[in-house]
């Protein structure tokens, strides 16, 4: 303190007595006060006697005065100005010198905390790859954790698996030095010679005694983790990246290019959309991805054919492969040819050409122009996304066929095609020259590996735009799922669409381990991809555990007897297949159940599909119902596969629009063998491929074939023997057909619910109709021409003639019975 008081008291005293010396050296040096105040005095007085007289002397004296006195003006003019620059510049410098003076104290101070603080930023950011600088010789198992836990892998970890503190607690019982050893012996695995928090973070766990259950109980495996851990690998690696700047070719980079009004008018230049990013789209290019896009570079560096199409299913990833494409052309670090680098990438809207040019001669001469100007500018590459819908006819499309085949052929301007293998096929079977002049590239759907690594950047980009945290096990099972339940697109999109759905079902809020509200938004759990599942397809993919679902299963042959009558061991067996799949204990890869009903006609077997449809289902319309009368010849095979834009009736065509319902195969020992053979696959495998190729699931469905044949002699083996149960249904009694009749009345209640009106009947009535329905060769049909013919034609009139209305009830008596069964 003594010398802080110095330096701020007697030593800045004396400093600017110093300072004031220095200034007054300055003023006294070039005498400005002297110099102002003789200012127009003369330079010199002269001791020159003259010897003239009169008025020439007065002349003399006058020039002579006058002359001196301009030479002092103009020489204290100059050394004025002199002095008070040199007088401005040394209070500059007094006042620079004094403040730095006042200053220093402060400076050294700041400069110390500026050098600690690089200090510590530089080693945290070394600490991301080596956690080790932040820890000390020896350190026990619980500074490991903290260090660990504090890490940014760490935390990314943590937060995403939600391991709370009870978890990190049950690590405490791992041996330090050999958490130690395991992460230093897996270091370099990654090509980077260090250890991560997240690296040792996994150590600790592994040297855990019993960590697979204290995983397990937490629905996780290590493998888990592994992959949590290069999902935060990835985004760190992200991070860094997009701290170097991709320089772009600057302003004039395409000044000596033509002018595109039109071609700027109908399409995305992508490439500007790029560069206004800063250069980087930060999308994730998965390594199958971007060998295509090494092969269109490749492509366009030869000397052949400038074009590429992109074939590949919807969702598989062609138009993400172009903005990759742009984005290496625009990157000026990127080893391309120089013909390619900062070449600009132009989307062409189909849907703005139509807009612009509604007729057909309209659009064929927009087209020219566009063409035209992308050809005559050099350095553009003319992308056509989803290029079947430049090859359609009909309103509201545009065909370019004849305008493109020659420019694919002559090669005057680059093009790539994105497009579908189906819609490919189509434009190869009406014009297979225009087909024949393309470079095609291939892209498969991603394995379930590269599609959790682009689940895992696209939750990166959604949490931005919906405020949402995404768990890990959320990600996982949107993978799954998607796979699962998506049929129109491929992998990666169709789990990418799924985790962007399941972002509206997240819960507002989670709490951290130390009960802190770990974030404001919402977080989105595995439970929440199932319900966007539930939601978009009607398909209950979650196990039971609400108690209305667990009552409804446990209960299910009650609730299916409200419906149906009798055959207690076909509702047993269905019951017993779905409370299997409710409770996760079946096998995933077949159906849910699969049983073939034989019988004579009438006994429940069509009825107990129904029912099941609608009590578990939720809705009798949740049933895919299939007349196999119509698949009877062997050419029958393709229409029960058939695309159901081509046969809506078709199977496949049912199962795609309902995953999740009772499949019934009504009447199938009429189906030709062939069929028959077909549906092995789905009673195997819960598969059936399509006509376009596409993998139908069945494994959420119960399917359920009905027969009337007498045994099983009308099938083949190897067909019997793929049902998990064949139950043969029998003949219905008096008894039974009782207890149908009520069902009946009491559907034409429903019927009737809405006018307000009732139906009874007596019970003297009511033998008389079973007598009447009873036909134990024809089951329970005949009993339902009876109830129309008596009861629903009494009420109906009775209400036409006014005797009855809304709160009152029509009773059938045995008398109108009689008389509407012409009994006397």
């Amino acid at each position: 303190m003594q010398v802080v008081a110095f330096w701020y008291g007697r030593g800045l005293g004396r400093f600017l007595g110093v300072c004031g010396n220095f200034l007054r050296g300055i003023w006294d040096f070039f005498s400005v006060g002297s110099l102002v105040a003789t200012f127009f005095k003369p330079f010199k007085q002269s001791d020159y006697a003259s010897n003239k007289t009169g008025l020439d002397k007065v002349i003399e004296d006058l020039v002579s005065g006058f002359t001196a006195r301009l030479a002092g003006v103009i020489f204290r003019s100059g050394l004025i100005l002199i002095g008070l620059i040199c007088m401005t510049l040394g209070v500059v410098c007094a006042v620079v010198i004094t403040t730095l003076y006042i200053a220093l104290p402060l400076v050294v101070v700041l400069g110390w905390a500026v050098m600690y603080w690089y200090w510590r930023k530089v080693r945290d950011e070394d600490a991301i790859f080596d956690i080790f600088l932040v820890l000390p010789e020896s350190p026990t198992t619980q500074q490991l954790l903290l260090a660990a836990a504090d890490s940014e892998s760490g935390k990314f970890l943590l937060q995403r698996f939600m391991l709370d503190a009870t978890f990190l607690q049950a690590l405490q019982s791992a041996p330090a030095a050999q958490s130690i050893a395991t992460a230093k012996a897996g270091a370099g695995s990654d090509g980077v010679a260090t250890v991560s928090g997240g690296e040792l973070l996994l150590a600790i766990v592994k040297n855990t005694p019993n960590y697979e259950r204290l995983l397990a109980e937490r629905k996780l495996d290590f493998a888990d983790l592994e992959n949590g851990l290069k999902w935060s690998d990835a985004q760190i690696k992200k991070r860094l990246d997009a701290r170097r700047k991709m320089h772009t070719g600057g302003v004039a980079r395409d000044w000596s290019f033509g002018w595109t009004p039109t071609l700027s008018k109908y399409s995305r230049n992508i490439s500007a959309e790029i560069a206004t990013k800063g250069g980087r789209t930060m999308s994730l290019m998965l390594p199958s991805r971007r060998e295509i896009t090494d092969q269109i570079i490749r492509t366009f560096s030869s000397g052949g054919r400038q074009n590429v199409a992109i074939v590949g299913p919807d969702g598989a990833g062609k138009t993400s492969v172009v903005h990759d494409f742009a984005e290496r052309l625009l990157d000026a670090d990127s080893e391309i040819d120089k013909n390619l680098k900062f070449r600009q990438v132009f989307l062409l809207d189909s849907a703005a050409l139509i807009a612009g040019a509604p007729n057909r001669g309209e659009i064929e001469g927009l087209m020219t122009r566009v063409l035209n100007e992308a050809a005559a500018a050099k350095n553009i590459i003319l992308c056509l996304d989803d290029a079947q819908l430049f090859f359609e006819e009909g309103t509201g499309s545009v065909n370019i066929a004849n305008l493109l085949l020659p420019v694919l052929e002559n090669g005057g301007l680059r093009l790539i095609l994105t497009i579908n293998e189906q819609k490919l096929l189509a434009i190869t079977k009406e014009n297979p020259q225009l087909v024949q002049a393309l470079n095609r590239l291939n892209i498969a759907p991603a394995d379930a590996k590269e599609t959790l690594a682009a689940v895992e950047d696209a939750a990166s980009q959604s949490e931005r735009v919906f405020g949402v945290f995404y768990t890990y096990l959320a990600l996982k099972k949107a993978v799954e799922l998607a796979e699962r339940y998506i049929y129109d697109r491929a992998m990666p999109g169709k789990a990418i669409s799924l985790v962007e759905a399941a972002s509206n079902f997240a819960e507002s809020s989670v709490a951290d381990g130390a009960g802190r509200q770990a974030r404001r938004g919402g977080i989105v759990f595995a439970a929440d991809v199932e319900k966007a599942v539930e939601k978009m397809l009607g398909v209950s993919v979650a196990v039971a555990a609400s108690a209305e679902d667990k009552d409804k299963l446990l209960n299910l042959e009650q609730h299916l007897a409200e419906r149906m009558v009798g055959q207690e061991r076909a509702v047993r067996a269905v019951s017993d297949a779905l409370r299997r799949a409710r409770a996760g204990v079946r096998a995933t890869t077949r159906p849910v159940g699969t049983f073939m009903f034989m019988g004579p006609t009438g006994v429940g077997k069509t009825e107990l599909a129904k029912s099941l449809a609608a009590v578990y289902y939720g809705n009798e319309a949740n049933l895919v119902r299939v007349d196999m009368n119509q698949y009877v010849t062997a050419e029958s095979v393709a229409d029960l596969t058939a695309d159901g834009a081509d046969n809506p009736d078709s199977l496949t065509a049912g199962v795609m629009k309902k995953p999740f319902s009772v499949v019934l195969l009504d009447e199938i020992e009429k189906a030709h063998p062939l069929v028959l053979t077909a549906l092995l696959q789905v009673l195997d495998e819960g598969v059936l491929r399509d006509t376009k190729g596409r993998e139908v699931n069945f494994r959420d469905c119960i399917l359920i074939a009905t027969s009337n044949a007498p045994d099983l002699t009308a099938f083949r083996p190897e067909f019997v023997n793929r049902w998990d149960e064949i139950i043969t249904f029998q003949p219905l009694n008096l008894e039974q057909l009782n207890k149908i009749l009520d069902l009946m009345v009491g559907g034409v209640n429903k019927t009737l619910a809405a006018q307000k009106i009732r139906v009874e009947v007596a019970a003297e009535a009511k033998p008389l109709l079973v007598e009447a329905g009873y036909d134990p060769k024809m089951g329970a049909r005949p009993m339902r021409r009876v109830v129309q013919k008596v009861v629903e034609n009494a009420v109906a009139k009775a209400v036409l003639q006014g005797t009855t209305g809304a709160g009152q009830t029509v009773i059938i008596t045995p008398e109108v019975v009689r008389e509407y069964l012409g009994q006397t």
